[in-house]
């Protein structure tokens, strides 16, 4: 494979199409993956949980119409993790708990629904938490200190 040292990825603001190719999960020393403002559509592919040195994962605004994959609570390093302007749907993966170096989480503008998952509330250095404009229901979880 090439560009195995490749570190940033940035393809956004593009008119790409199709589906992320879960061959992306072999770029392992990719810190920065910006596919946002495109035509990307299908889903996330778990394969993207491969990817623990990502600091930055970017795919808002794109037609990407599936679940969160459970996997994206490998991303240990993650720190931005922005979806917002999606089709995304199902529940919020309650792995999003793992990702504790996480401080920007922006999952609005989607079709996600069920309650917000009380291990969002274990993401310490989370600063900006922006989960509007989805199907949720429930309460509000104690865990987030509201």
């Amino acid at each position: 494979m090439l560009l195995r040292s490749l570190s940033v990825l940035d393809l956004g603001s593009n008119s790409l199409n199709g589906s992320i190719p879960a061959s992306l999960g072999n770029l392992t020393s990719l810190s920065y993956l910006q596919l946002h403002e495109n035509q990307l559509s299908r889903s996330i592919p778990p394969e993207i949980g491969y990817l623990r040195s990502l600091s930055v994962l970017d795919l808002g605004s794109n037609s990407l119409n599936s679940s969160i994959p459970a996997s994206i609570g490998n991303l240990n390093s993650l720190s931005y993790l922005i979806l917002y302007g999606n089709q995304l749907s199902d529940l919020i993966p309650s792995e999003i708990g793992y990702l504790r170096s996480l401080t920007n989480l922006d999952l609005s503008i989607n079709s996600l629904n069920g309650s917000i998952p009380l291990e969002i509330g274990y993401l310490r250095s989370l600063i900006v938490l922006n989960l509007g404009m989805n199907s949720l229901n429930g309460s509000i979880p104690a865990s987030l200190g509201i």
